[in-house]
């Protein structure tokens, strides 16, 4: 499945071809031959933003296509974009919202109650970003570390005084912490364990990092509220494969640890925090196993499931793209609401360009002034929508993850317009 460069057209992409089915996928846990699912033809990576003087340029659109293990569950991205293309200029901060926060920071709090941490002890956070879950440790006094490969946040993270280490996290950077600092009681990957194309080498390397009785705690989205949720969005380059707890549990015994406790959450649209160990350092909880009983029952992991997923995305693509072309057919002013990463999914896919989206509102400064990749929908502040001298009538919230933080406040800041969600 080769890429495809071509240029994009304003307000259209390069059209998207269908992912090469005939070329066998290994699965990245177990190795298995992978069955194909979902596809959302070729897209541009959707955090490499394109400013003014590049919108003429060619772009790579790459497949991104899921594919779903017979053997181990797991459901991934068929092609795996070069980490050094993807992290290049990235604009993703954690911070920029109360929700994001909090929910980063109560990890640090969960780890500090669950495993007594204090001054003596040493906690590492594998793609760190902007330090907002480090910030969690400093009630308790407790000595971190970020590790993050993107060069803005750890640039960012650093000026507030949260030290962190700008390199990919793998095998040698296991042993340089470990040389410098020691073991780890505690390791964090909250929304980026997902990410990491060498997953043996974050595994080898936290498996080198943890002391023992430490905990590493992973924080992803999980695939059965997406699928029963028709979360496609979530579905981006950087985000290479897509958990439930039965991959997660044989990914973990493959390096001699145990998934020991599991707990759900309704951020990002639904999520886990899977805690780990070295096998035999803690009890299994019973949600461990309750959870994988749940995906049984909810037939998670039948063919049929998959099939029925990319059915119903296919629908409300056309109803997305339907809704939005009888708003400006009827002379009404539609905008997007939020620019993250799915917002380029949603648009490349929905075929949304600035002719029927007229620009995407954003407060991550790293974001504005920008145009979304492919489709080149310009980013602005989004303190413009409120001094726009004709005022959308329509708002795609595409940070929809964040709708009971960012709908009340555009309300309260004068927004009318109907809020659709993609």
């Amino acid at each position: 499945m080769s890429a495809v460069s071509t240029v994009a057209t304003p307000g259209l992409a390069g059209r998207s071809r269908t992912a090469d089915r005939s070329r066998p996928v290994p699965c990245q846990i177990c190795g298995a031959t992978t069955v194909p699912g979902l596809d959302l033809g070729h897209q541009p990576v959707s955090d490499l933003l394109v400013s003014r003087s590049q919108l003429n340029r060619p772009e790579t659109l790459y497949p991104m296509q899921l594919h779903h293990c017979p053997e181990c569950g797991l459901t991934q991205l068929g092609y795996i974009v070069d980490p050094k293309i993807v992290y290049k200029g990235f604009p993703f901060v954690s911070g920029t919202t109360q929700t994001a926060t909090r929910h980063l920071q109560s990890l640090a709090h969960r780890l500090v109650e669950m495993l007594r941490l204090d001054g003596e002890s040493f906690a590492v956070d594998i793609g760190s970003n902007d330090g907002t879950l480090l910030k969690g440790y400093l009630p308790a006094g407790v000595r971190f570390l970020g590790v993050d490969p993107a060069g803005d946040p750890v640039r960012i993270a650093n000026e507030q005084g949260l030290p962190t280490l700008h390199a990919f996290f793998n095998p040698e950077t296991a042993e340089h912490l470990v040389d410098g600092h020691g073991q780890a009681d505690a390791i964090t990957a909250c929304g980026v364990f997902g990410h990491i194309a060498d997953l043996d080498g974050v595994m080898k390397g936290a498996k080198r990092l943890l002391a023992p009785r430490g905990v590493f705690a992973t924080d992803s989205q999980y695939w059965l509220d997406t699928m029963q949720r028709l979360h496609y969005d979530n579905v981006f380059h950087q985000h290479l494969r897509y958990y439930a707890m039965k991959p997660l549990i044989h990914l973990f015994r493959q390096y001699d640890m145990d998934v020991f406790d599991v707990e759900r959450s309704e951020v990002y649209g639904g999520s886990i925090r899977v805690f780990s160990c070295h096998a035999g350092d803690h009890p299994i909880s019973d949600r461990v196993g309750a959870l994988v009983a749940l995906e049984e029952r909810e037939k998670l992991y039948d063919p049929e499931t998959n099939e029925w997923f990319a059915r119903q995305i296919e629908d409300r693509k056309r109803k997305l793209f339907a809704e939005v072309y009888r708003l400006i057919s009827n002379g009404k002013k539609v905008i997007g609401l939020g620019a993250p990463a799915k917002a380029a999914t949603v648009c490349n896919y929905c075929r949304l360009g600035p002719d029927s989206v007229e620009y995407v509102t954003e407060i991550n400064p790293l974001r504005i002034g920008k145009h979304l990749p492919g489709v080149h929908i310009p980013i602005v502040d989004e303190a413009f929508m409120f001094e726009d001298p004709r005022p959308a009538d329509a708002g795609i919230l595409f940070a929809w993850n964040y709708y009971d933080e960012i709908v009340p406040k555009l309300r309260s800041n004068g927004f009318t317009g109907e809020v659709l969600l993609p």
